[in-house]
């Protein structure tokens, strides 16, 4: 080497080269130049720097995603009241020897939202106004059932029935529990 040429040191094997060197002649590797895209080292970093965004990106949408789909929803507690039972009618059918009562009627959402999986309860009276059955919708056979805002809609829940048909006279209906429409499941 030249005496007036200018030299550095490789980082990598600590031999001596030339200060313009991009790759050491001795052990091949890259000389560090910090702005340089002939740097394969800066590349690498930029590489690196970008699939670290992307990946940042990916979980924070997913992170958005789940959030809305499970996340918080509408408590109906405060709601419970603006849903109305406008009416309801008992009835009586026979399932091979089982008599089974069955309560049909309509109801009305009063509220800004909609709501699923409305929990109806059924309560029926006899002719002293004592409470003689109660009847419940259960999740499985009501999971679909949405009431949308300011609409009304029908339903109808059924049990088996513990006394006799004539001692069935009357019944009410209460929404005791409900879902906010877009909570998940």
């Amino acid at each position: 080497m030249a005496e007036n040429e200018s030299t550095k040191v490789c980082p990598l094997c600590a031999e001596t080269i030339k200060a313009a060197a991009k790759v050491c002649p001795h052990c091949r590797h890259w000389q560090p130049r910090k702005w340089s895209f002939d740097n394969p080292a800066l590349l690498q970093s930029l590489a690196s720097l970008v699939i670290a965004a992307a990946i940042f990106g990916a979980i924070a949408g997913l992170g958005y995603f789940l959030e809305h789909l499970i996340g918080p929803k509408r408590d109906f507690a405060p709601y419970q009241n603006q849903i109305k039972v406008t009416s309801s009618e008992a009835g009586f059918r026979m399932f091979g020897s089982n008599l089974t009562v069955f309560v049909v009627g309509t109801l009305t959402n009063q509220t800004d939202f909609a709501w699923k999986n409305l929990g109806l309860e059924a309560r029926l009276f006899d002719k002293n106004g004592k409470l003689i059955d109660v009847i419940q919708a259960s999740d499985s056979s009501y999971n679909g059932v949405v009431v949308l805002p300011h609409a009304e809609a029908g339903f109808k829940i059924q049990s088996k029935a513990t006394k006799d048909e004539s001692d069935y006279v009357t019944n009410k209906v209460f929404v005791g529990t409900a879902k906010d429409f877009n909570a998940w499941p």
